[in-house]
């Protein structure tokens, strides 16, 4: 479908189903200053994430305000992210160097997972980020993937 603003109203039309031919649904139009107020009710709404994906959430904001401690080592943070099937855990990618994802560049793709507990989700990532950003991050990471790394000094073990 297609999302558009109609001067007070928000409008959804033009519905497609590349699957099912001929699939057509009527347009749908919503009041904006409600449309608006729920959707900012529902991006600040966590109640449906287990606690790993609140706490992945939170850290990739901080460690993203805190891009200074990634050039430092020359990387860039690519994601971090939980599954509902590993719920004790989280993971955080980081690739070395930045900006070569696009170029035929060498370049090392980074992995770390970190165990995440019953404690508050707000003070795990607190705790995370202190700590992930207190030195070297490569140094913990475990190489995953990337470009030719070794030639930018990180051979496949």
């Amino acid at each position: 479908m297609t999302v558009t603003r109609d001067e007070d109203h928000v409008v959804w039309a033009g519905w497609r189903d590349p699957a099912e031919r001929g699939f057509d649904l009527p347009e749908f139009r919503f009041a904006a200053d409600r449309y608006e107020a729920e959707v900012l009710r529902a991006e600040e709404d966590r109640s449906w994430e287990w606690p790993a994906a609140v706490v992945a959430t939170l850290l990739e904001a901080g460690l993203r305000r805190r891009e200074d401690w990634l050039a430092r080592w020359d990387c860039e943070l690519e994601a971090v992210w939980a599954s509902r099937r590993e719920p004790d855990r989280i993971d955080v990618v980081l690739r070395h160097p930045p900006g070569r994802e696009e170029a035929d560049l060498p370049w090392a793709q980074f992995l770390m997972t970190l165990p995440i507990s019953a404690d508050d989700p707000p003070d795990q990532a607190k705790r995370l980020e202190a700590q992930l950003t207190a030195g070297d991050p490569r140094a913990t990471a475990e190489l995953c993937g990337g470009y030719n790394p070794g030639y930018v000094g990180y051979p496949w073990p």
